[in-house]
């Protein structure tokens, strides 16, 4: 379903990274494989690597995208513990084997703060922490993070707070637990019964209802009194009648740029080498699928990062997309930049704005990055085709992935 990937790449740098799951509503994650492919990409300057984009991951939705995407053989690991943390939030330390002592019901939530596919079932989690909580489910959020930022338990906390969550969170800063459980998405659920054993997995979003109607089996074998706490009645998201497709996920920074099917940069000069600092002229081409730069831009590992404003030449970050919502994973190095944000030419109207967009003293539409966390930029109203440009004339301005959705509501 996912792979690992070492490549030699113009003799300069060796990659290990991980590709993402097209056709699963979630975001993808590390590869445990012992026996990754070796794969040699020999630099050509005579032939664009930009321009050879493969298939874009724009599959049509499936019918159901509420069903249970998991395995259902039996989950074959004796011991469940968590291994390797950094601590705890709203929480004192948990061990797995005392809440089995206790006949507890457990869900374990693999998940990051910026995958907007978790944020996504964050207020599932939340209904079910809250309704369950004293009829013996124990929900542990475990943290493992994508990037380095995410690795700070301060964060970590600021945005538990932000989205309610006040459930127990395990720090897995090392993804040893990731690992140990074999884990390639987030956010990716494990349900574990009374006895200790795991009775349903659950990767990506959706499956709501099967997994609280195997929740409240669990609690009822474990020999909890549930007939007063009746099943959670939330709305699940309603997808664009008119959307057939949707743009895959951007990535800013070179380690997954350079995937076989990666190339989400347009411009051939972004793969020169890495941390290479580019003055980019943006000639209005653009490829579905991939981003384009104007102004001063460096390729780094994990983002991609504005310069200086070179004569007068703004940095801008451009794509087209299908979808009805977007979203960005960005930080400041300065801890405060204001980035111009324009669909179609235009800033973005009362009718099309995401959560974390305002308007300036000039009427632009603007996102006020701060802290390193995920963007809400656009919800638009209507499935379509559109052109966003993200500028600034900050340095340090740091673009992680573009992410996007095709529900009429939210991120």
């Amino acid at each position: 379903m996912t792979n690992r990937f070492t490549l030699n790449l113009f003799g300069f740098v060796s990659i290990v990274a991980v590709t993402s799951l097209a056709f699963v509503a979630a975001c993808g994650g590390g590869d445990t494989s012992n026996k990754p492919t070796s794969i040699s990409v020999v630099s050509e300057k005579t032939v664009s690597k930009a321009g050879i984009l493969p298939p874009t991951a724009t599959a049509t939705p499936p019918s159901n995208e509420f069903e249970i995407v998991g395995q259902p053989e039996r989950f074959l690991l004796e011991d469940l513990s968590l291994v390797g943390l950094n601590g705890w939030i709203n929480s004192d330390p948990i061990n797995l084997r005392d809440l089995a002592d206790s006949r507890k019901v457990v869900l374990l939530d693999f998940w990051t703060y910026t995958c907007v596919n978790c944020i996504r079932t964050f207020p599932y989690l939340n209904a079910w922490h809250e309704a369950y909580v004293d009829m013996g489910l124990v929900i542990i959020g475990v943290h493992s993070p994508e990037f380095d930022f995410e690795k700070v338990a301060g964060n970590v906390k600021v945005a538990a707070e932000r989205y309610d969550i006040e459930y127990p969170l395990a720090l897995d800063d090392n993804k040893q637990t990731w690992d140990k459980y074999g884990n390639h998405f987030w956010p990716s659920k494990y349900l574990i019964s009374a006895d200790g054993e795991v009775v349903l997995r659950h990767f990506g979003e959706g499956g709501y209802r099967e997994f609280e109607s195997t929740i409240r089996a669990e609690l009822d074998k474990a020999g909890y009194d549930i007939e007063s706490v009746q099943p959670i009645n939330i709305a699940l998201p309603e997808r664009s009648e008119t959307a057939h497709t949707i743009t895959r996920e951007l990535y800013g920074g070179y380690s997954k740029n350079y995937l076989p099917d990666g190339l989400y940069a347009g411009q051939d000069s972004y793969y020169e080498a890495p941390h290479s600092t580019v003055d980019y002229t943006d000639d209005g081409t653009r490829r579905h699928g991939q981003f384009f730069l104007n102004g001063q831009w460096v390729n780094e590992e994990t983002a991609v990062v504005s310069g200086s404003n070179v004569n007068g030449s703004s940095p801008e970050f451009a794509f087209e997309f299908f979808a009805t919502s977007v979203n960005s994973v960005m930080s400041s190095a300065s801890g405060f930049t204001e980035v111009i944000v324009e669909i179609d030419g235009k800033p973005v109207s009362y009718q099309q704005f995401g959560a974390d967009v305002q308007w300036n003293a000039e009427g632009e539409s603007v996102v006020i990055v701060s802290d390193a966390r995920l963007y809400q930029i656009l919800e638009l109203s209507d499935f379509g085709k559109h052109e966003l440009v993200l500028k600034t004339n900050s340095e340090g301005l740091a673009v992680y992935t573009v992410t996007f959705g095709v529900n009429k509501f939210g991120p």
